[in-house]
């Protein structure tokens, strides 16, 4: 605009006019101007008041970080960024707000079953906490039988709440505000209890087979088992919902910078390892390195397996031309997958956990470092050799490295990831946790995001997947704080409703135990892999039989496709519980333990 001359007292009435306009939330509006009483030889200048509107409106509101989307610096284009529908940082916290909430209806569902000494079968528990916990996730991801996502989980939350409050008042009515809560302190004192029998001079138990010392397993973490089952059920519905016409498009992985629910996902996982590392629940000096080495690489090679599997399959697929496959190569590469970086996650991470970690120095701490050393090197051209344009084409592909790059440059990512997964599995131990920590690490990550977008993403990078930038893992950080947050705070409400009769809906099948997590998420909990491994499977399979019996696929949009992917999701479930009767990884990892150490 043409230069304007401003005298102290058109900038004292400028300063009060946005004071006021900041109070009735019409900030810079002419109609706001107006109503404010300003001369009119003021609204002569409303091209500096345009330009200050545009220069400075979305830093004035810190929300406005979180609600729109970041470029990067060049040379990556606003073509390259904009392949996504649309992706906001919030979204994810929103949608997954659901399971929370679900988790207290679940403890609602209990109390008024125990409150009517109505005792319910296992399996009947276990199916009524799947539609609890599912359906309502379902409804957030796909467009039917809710267009907005936001209203149903708003609404859904407030319903939760509501019966909460309804459940916390009749109790009060009728039996009063006692309860007795589960004596959590006892599972965390077993590691304690072992090292100071071993400092008695207590022999220590040994396997007759391995003749290695036996040590007691980890206390029960009923934090971390809700996250990782969490994680499962939300992938495993992902994963073969995005294939389908009804579902949201807004959840959908970005292509190379962007904040999509779907890209939390390998994210989640690598932090569910991280939390399960060797110090994580124990102290350092009570793990035999030699041993849980041995124990990490054996569980590398069983994910490179899987990998292996994965890539061979889906090159038949191809081959075969029976489908066509979704997964671009930009997504990890032409052969990496998602087992490949788990691996590399579960063997580097604990390597680097026990051999180079000092004392000293928390994971937290480690994972900065990482972070710094990550972004000094996408920095430096790592980034645009893998997401400038013009590096998607083949011909850019002509060696097993160019073929791989995106999986590649990913690996400090994880070891970022995997370090922060093992801080929260310190900061999470039982009878232990507490939100304080956890609330302030949140801010402190969900800080990177306006950081990024105040810098225009030159010194910092925005959030992409593909990399696993700083960014990125700050993103994943704030995201499982969130998630874990809520999970306390719903479990801490939950146990306000406890009574002394409860019914078997949060007993544990094997020891008998009451446990703070519902019976059908530790039974996903213990599936583990093996429950990811059958959702992989089952989404190839249903594929197949859909093409097979309805080749136009959009006509199922709707009701068909809501009853296809909730039916998925209870043979998904169904079959990995069946599964789990005659295999699991952790049998396979104990005999193969055995194996090599007889051998």
């Amino acid at each position: 605009g043409p230069h304007i001359t401003l005298t102290r007292e058109t900038v004292i009435s400028t300063l009060s006019s946005k004071v006021r306009c900041q109070l009735c939330k019409q900030l810079f509006s002419r109609n706001c101007r107006q109503n404010c009483g300003l001369a009119q030889g003021w609204l002569l200048a409303k091209d500096l008041i345009d330009a200050v509107k545009k220069q400075w409106k979305p830093h004035l509101f810190i929300l406005n970080y979180f609600r729109v989307d970041s470029l990067p610096r060049p040379p990556f284009t606003r073509e390259l960024t904009n392949k996504p529908p649309r992706s906001k940082y919030y979204e994810t916290f929103l949608c997954t707000c659901v399971f929370i909430f679900a988790i207290l209806l679940v403890r609602c569902v209990d109390y008024l079953l125990t409150s009517r000494k109505l005792r319910v079968l296992p399996r009947s528990a276990t199916w009524l906490q799947f539609c609890i916990l599912t359906i309502p996730f379902t409804v957030c991801v796909l467009d039917f039988p809710v267009k907005n996502y936001a209203i149903f989980s708003l609404t859904f939350n407030a319903i939760c709440v509501a019966v909460y409050l309804g459940c916390r008042l009749h109790k009060r009515l009728t039996q009063g505000a006692s309860s007795t809560p589960p004596d959590l302190e006892a599972g965390a004192q077993t590691d304690a209890a072992f090292i100071k029998a071993l400092e008695n001079g207590q022999q220590a138990p040994v396997d007759a087979e391995t003749k290695q010392i036996t040590r007691p397993p980890p206390p029960y973490n009923d934090l971390l088992a809700i996250y990782r089952s969490i994680v499962y059920i939300s992938t495993a519905v992902c994963i073969f919902a995005r294939d389908q016409p009804c579902w949201n498009n807004d959840f959908s992985k970005t292509h190379s910078f962007g904040t999509g629910l779907m890209d939390v996902g390998i994210g989640c996982f690598v932090v569910c390892i991280g939390s399960l590392g060797p110090t994580a629940s124990r102290r350092i000096d009570s793990v035999d390195r030699s041993q849980t080495l041995r124990k990490a690489a054996l569980q590398s090679v069983i994910l490179t397996a899987c990998g292996l599997v994965k890539t061979i399959s889906v090159a038949v697929i191809i081959a075969a031309k029976k489908i066509q496959y979704d997964a671009a190569w930009a997504e990890y590469g032409v052969h990496w997958n998602a087992f490949y970086s788990l691996a590399v996650a579960r063997g580097l991470g604990a390597t680097l956990e026990l051999l180079a970690l000092p004392r000293w120095l928390p994971p937290l701490g480690a994972a900065l470092i990482s972070a710094v050393c990550h972004e000094a090197l996408l920095a430096g051209g790592l980034a645009q050799l893998v997401l400038a344009p013009g590096q998607q084409q083949s011909h850019n592909r002509s060696n097993p490295i160019g073929q791989n790059r995106e999986g590649l440059a990913s690996i400090p990512g994880l070891i970022t990831l995997y370090f922060c997964g093992l801080q929260l599995g310190r900061w999470l131990k039982p009878a232990e946790a507490a939100p304080g920590r956890l609330l302030a690490l949140m801010a402190a990550a969900a800080a990177v995001r306006p950081l990024t977008m105040a810098s225009d993403g030159f010194w910092l990078l925005p959030e992409s997947r593909r990399l696993m930038n700083p960014a990125y893992c700050a993103w994943l950080l704030a995201f499982s704080c969130f998630f874990l947050c809520g999970v306390w705070l719903v479990l801490a409400a939950g146990e306000r409703l406890r009574l002394d009769g409860d019914s078997t809906a949060f007993v544990h099948e094997g020891t008998g135990q009451t446990r703070l997590t519902p019976i059908h998420l530790q039974q996903v909990d213990s599936a583990g892999l093996l429950y990811f491994l059958v959702s992989n499977l089952l989404t190839g399979l249903f594929n197949l039989i859909i093409i097979w019996l309805v080749p136009n696929r959009e006509s199922l949009d709707g009701a068909p496709c809501f009853v296809i992917v909730l039916s998925y999701t209870m043979v998904t479930f169904s079959v990995s519980r069946l599964a789990t009767r005659w295999f699991t990884f952790r049998d396979l990892q104990t005999a193969l333990m055995r194996r090599f150490w007889r051998a």
